[in-house]
């Protein structure tokens, strides 16, 4: 985004106290409370601690790893076993992404990952190339967003899972959950925590930082193909989580997944160091292999000329 000379010193003072306040080990989200847009503190907050879950991640026993995530591969290849494109949305450093993708590799065409931190997406692409090797690695696909507009058409992703990135969303899980719905093919899976079984220390928790409720109630609203499963271990055993699986019905529609303008969904050129929308005159970064579709960066060419 452009900001002006004032709003860039803001940002930065922000970023400064945010870094003081997380060594401090200050809850980031409840101090920028009512201070900022609770996009804006989530993401603040994410920029803030980027990397300490690899590390925190790297120090969980592999057997603890499998209890916890394993759940979500079975459901995936009970459901939806010929997913062969993915999009792990709110993927964070992208741990529990290699997780999964080493379990569903084999059938896996394109793995998408998205988050609205992209300093938490480059540290994690970095990290991910340290394990994979290089036709694994060009499967993946990296790219940062706003909020919640994805650049797909509809139907363009056979399925969409989401891994607590629907937690700090309260507000906006709906339209969250229509984008997701909107571009799926096949279905979406919500690993999400599960406010209507949580204990008393755990709802008032998930109030008190307006974390996402009613999740039951949002799917039972849409009139859709849906069932949850209750899961027996988590990473936090006061933030129990389950799965919400969300089946579309069959369509012969099917959209291919290459990136567009999230705007207004036309065709973007690729010119290998960034994209640019032909219809809207903007340009779309690529910094360190990662996609930037993020609103915060707002830059446009009117006048381009595509012949080199």
């Amino acid at each position: 985004m452009f900001f002006n000379y004032t709003s860039i010193l803001k940002l930065i003072a922000t970023y400064k106290i945010a870094r003081k306040k997380y060594a401090e080990k200050k809850n980031i989200q409840l101090f920028l409370k009512n201070k900022l847009k609770k996009t804006d503190v989530i993401k603040i907050s994410y920029d803030t601690q980027s990397g300490d879950y690899i590390k925190y991640f790297n120090k969980l026993p592999q057997k603890k790893i499998e209890k916890i995530y394993y759940p979500l591969v079975k459901a995936i290849n009970n459901n939806f076993k010929y997913s062969k494109t993915i999009l792990d949305f709110g993927c964070g450093e992208l741990t529990t992404s290699y997780y999964v993708f080493n379990h569903l590799k084999k059938k896996i065409v394109k793995y998408f990952a998205n988050d609205n931190s992209l300093n938490r997406l480059i540290i994690g692409k970095n990290n991910l190339r340290k394990y994979l090797n290089k036709n694994d690695f060009k499967k993946f696909e990296i790219f940062c967003n706003s909020e919640y507009k994805l650049p797909f058409k509809e139907n363009s992703i056979d399925l969409v899972f989401t891994i607590h990135s629907l937690e700090p969303n309260n507000k906006i899980k709906e339209k969250i959950f229509d984008e997701l719905y909107r571009i799926s093919r096949h279905g979406i899976i919500f690993m999400e925590p599960h406010y209507e079984i949580a204990s008393k220390k755990q709802k008032k928790r998930m109030v008190n930082l307006d974390y996402v409720r009613g999740i039951e109630r949002l799917l039972k609203n849409k009139k859709i193909n849906y069932q949850i499963i209750k899961k027996k271990y988590h990473i936090n055993n006061e933030n129990i989580s389950s799965l919400f699986i969300v089946k579309k019905k069959k369509t012969n529609k099917k959209n291919n997944h290459r990136f567009v303008d999230p705007l207004d969904l036309t065709e973007l050129k690729d010119f290998k160091k960034y994209f640019y929308s032909k219809n809207n005159f903007r340009i779309f970064p690529i910094i360190d292999d990662v996609k930037i579709f993020n609103n915060d960066t707002q830059l446009f060419l009117p006048s381009i000329k595509e012949s080199r």
